[in-house]
C-alpha cells in the first residue's frame, strides 16, 4: 500500500500569516494553481482513493485532485492540523509577542510544546500514525492524503525516528508538496518526502 501525503494548497489565512490550526479559511487563487501543478505532476499516479482531512482548505485541495483522478474521497479526523489552542485565529505577530514562549516553542518545532487548550506535535504523530495503520494489511493501491503543515512535519518526525530533542520543523513542506509513504505488514516506512519541485515556477508562500 502506497500513501501520497500531501500539504493543502495555499489559503488566505496561510496569505495573511494568521495561526490557523483547527480554524479555516478558503484557497486561495494562488493555491488553485498549485493544485493544479501538483496534478500534472502526479498524473501518471494511478490512485485508488483519496482521504482528506475535514477542514475546507484540506477538502478543497483533496476534491479536485480526486476529481482530476476520477476517485472518491473520504475526511477522517484524524489528519486535522495540530490544534494550536488560545494562539489559534491570531497573526502570527500577535500570537509572538503575547504568548512568547509558548509560541517561541511551538513554532521552532519542540515535539513536546503545546498551547494552552491545544496538542503536541508527539499527539499529532500518534493520531496520524493510527490513521495509516489502521488499513487491513492485505489492501492494495495507491492512496492519496491530504493533510496540514504541521500535522504532516510531525508525521515525518516519527517515521524519521521520533527523538523527542529533534525539531520537528526541519520536515517542513510547501503548500501543495507532497511525500511517499508505503504500508507493509503493519510498517510505514518513509520513501521521499518534502518533494516540490512541481512548484519551482510558482512564488511559495513560506508559511
Amino acid at each position: 500500500m502506497r500513501f501520497i501525503v500531501i500539504r493543502h494548497a495555499e489559503s488566505e489565512w496561510n496569505r495573511e500569516g494568521i495561526i490557523q490550526g483547527q480554524f479555516d479559511s478558503p484557497v486561495t487563487p494562488q493555491g488553485h494553481r498549485q493544485i493544479a501543478a501538483l496534478m500534472a505532476a502526479l498524473k501518471e499516479t494511478p490512485f485508488t482513493k483519496f482521504f482528506s482531512s475535514p477542514s475546507g482548505r484540506a477538502m478543497t485541495t483533496a476534491q479536485a485532485l480526486a476529481t482530476h483522478c476520477q476517485c472518491e474521497v473520504s475526511s477522517d479526523i484524524r489528519l486535522y492540523e495540530q490544534h494550536f489552542g488560545c494562539l489559534q485565529g491570531q497573526p502570527y505577530h500577535q500570537a509572538m509577542r503575547n504568548h512568547h514562549d509558548t509560541f517561541s516553542r511551538l513554532f521552532a518545532g519542540e515535539p513536546a510544546a503545546s498551547a494552552p487548550e491545544g496538542e503536541s506535535a508527539m499527539e499529532v504523530a500518534q493520531r496520524m500514525s493510527a490513521f495509516f495503520l489502521g488499513f487491513p494489511p492485505t489492501l492494495r493501491g495507491t492512496f492519496g492524503v491530504v493533510t496540514h503543515g504541521h500535522a504532516l512535519q510531525a508525521l515525518i518526525w516519527q517515521l524519521k525516528g521520533g527523538d523527542g530533542m529533534e525539531d520537528t520543523s526541519k520536515y517542513g513542506h510547501p503548500s501543495c508538496g507532497y511525500s511517499v509513504i508505503e504500508a507493509d505488514n503493519g510498517r510505514l516506512q518513509l520513501q521521499s518526502w518534502g518533494i516540490a519541485t512541481h512548484l519551482r515556477s510558482l512564488h511559495l508562500s513560506p508559511i
